[in-house]
Formats: C-alpha cells, structure tokens, sequence
C-alpha cells in the first residue's frame, strides 16, 4: 500500500478513535448524581499490602462516596492486610471501619477473609491502589438500588464498574480506553474487574468463593481466578451489568506498565515490581 493510500485512511481512522475515545470519556464523567437509598447493607472491601503509596488517597475518596455520607448506617469499610511492612495499616486507621490481618499473603484470600466476616449483603470490591470519584458508589450500586425504575431488573447478581488508567507507561489513554470498553462490552462481558464491581454475599458463597489453592503470587493466575472465573461462575446464577458511568481511577498504572513489559526495567527493579503481584 503505498503512502498516499496510507495517508488516505490514517485521519479518517485517527479522527474516528478521537471520536470514540470522547464518547467513552463523556460517559465515564457522567456519574448518577441523584441518590439511590440502598437496598440493603454493604461491605466494601479493600485488600492491602504495603499500599502506603496510595492508601490514603484510595481511602479518602471512598469515605467521601456520596451515597455513603447520605446513608452511613448501610454501609461499612473493611481493610484486610496481607502482612504490610510500610505505614498501609497507620494510615488506614482513621478512614475504615474495621482492618482484618492475617499472614497469609494472597489476594484471593484476603477477599474470602473479608467477606467472610463481612456485615454487609452487598459486597463491593475495590483495590487499593485506586481512586474513587464521589458519585462512583452510587453509580456502581444503581441497578441494585434504583427499584422505582422501568428498567429495574431483580435477577442481577452484580455489577461492574469503568476504569481510567491514565498511568501505563508507553500506552497512549484512548487506546487504553478503547480497549477497556471493547473487552467489557464485548469480549470478556462478565470479567469482574478486581478494583471496582459489586455483587449480592449470597451469590458469592452459591459460586463457591474464590479458589485459594492457585499460586496467587502469579499475575496470571490470579487474574484469570479473580475476575475471569469467578464472573463466570456468578452470570449462571443471574445477570451481571456494565455500568460505564461507575467510572474509578487506577493509580497505580505504573504497575502495570512494568509487568506487561511498557516500562523501562530499571525504573521497575528499582521500584521492586516484578510479575509478582499483590498477595
């Protein structure tokens, strides 16, 4: 194809992606801003290990969710710490309602843990290294919650949220964007994103919890049990919705950046990332 031709579909195709990227990033910035009373009880859980970083900003913004100042008595915070060695546990202190500790490391572990002992019937799952806009919660819990709607569906077991990653290294964000949407809508429909989606505790036990016997300090492994497997196992037991507008921010996309290989190998050695993830 020579470069004429080239040139000939290159801005159709950059002006097409400016334009899909807009929509998407509109969406993510309209959260619901009228308050939906909770249906019931929930539990956020945040699952931790030496997250000093990012704690504090993680936990701020989720003590500052819109929906939870509006109604406090539905809604509790639990940290569970997977053995932290920096200040995570300090800092957390003031902003949850209860920090679970336990020495085995692993993530899969920490969420059975905190469910476990969870008080809510709702489960939200969060990370830690994420940042939550006010209106995110309200976003999130919307489909369980807004009961006097048309639309309101009963047979929804859990919803998943949007994330911004502006942060990967060597990735430009509207292709970030981009493929986020594609994989959500299309391609992985019931993925159940670690960081930001929601679920009824009683479908959580129905799909038997999650597998602990994996290598968890593998990325892979983890992942696909965490939100591959377990979404799976949750959308026989009912329908799961996409909520765009549930948008959270990842802060930790550096991360990311140096187990899928965009960042420089130095920066990530130096900052102790390897393909070993969080436990």
């Amino acid at each position: 194809m020579n470069t004429v031709l080239l040139g000939k579909f290159a801005l159709p195709t950059f002006l097409g992606a400016l334009t899909v990227n807009g929509f998407i990033e509109r969406a993510m910035n309209n959260p619901d801003i009228d308050t939906f009373k909770p249906i019931d009880t929930v539990s956020i859980i945040v699952p931790s290990f030496n997250e000093e970083k990012f704690i504090k900003k993680s936990l701020s913004s989720i003590r500052g969710q819109s929906i939870l100042n509006e109604y406090p008595e539905y809604f509790e915070i639990i940290l569970v710490d997977s053995g932290s060695t920096d200040n995570t546990v300090p800092i957390a202190e003031s902003y949850v309602d209860r920090i679970i500790t336990t020495k085995v490391r692993g993530k899969l572990t920490a969420r059975n843990l905190a469910t476990l002992h969870s008080r809510g019937n709702i489960i939200v799952s969060v990370d830690a290294d994420t940042y939550f806009p006010a209106f995110w919660l309200n976003s999130l819990l919307e489909p369980f919650n807004n009961i006097n709607s048309s639309t309101y569906d009963s047979t929804i077991v859990g919803v998943i949220g949007s994330t911004y990653d502006p942060y990967i290294p060597g990735i430009p964000t509207p292709i970030v964007n981009f493929a986020h949407i594609l994989d959500r809508k299309i391609l992985s429909p019931t993925r159940m994103a670690g960081r930001n989606h929601a679920y009824w505790k009683h479908q959580f036990y129905n799909a038997g919890l999650f597998d602990e016997s994996i290598n968890q300090m593998n990325v892979h492994e983890m992942i696909k049990e965490e939100e591959y497997n377990f979404g799976a196992k949750l959308s026989k037991l009912g329908k799961i919705k996409f909520k765009l507008n549930a948008n959270c921010v990842h802060l930790g996309g550096q991360r990311i950046g140096c187990r899928i290989g965009t960042s420089n190998k130095d920066y990530c050695n130096n900052q102790g990332i390897s393909i070993e993830r969080f436990g």
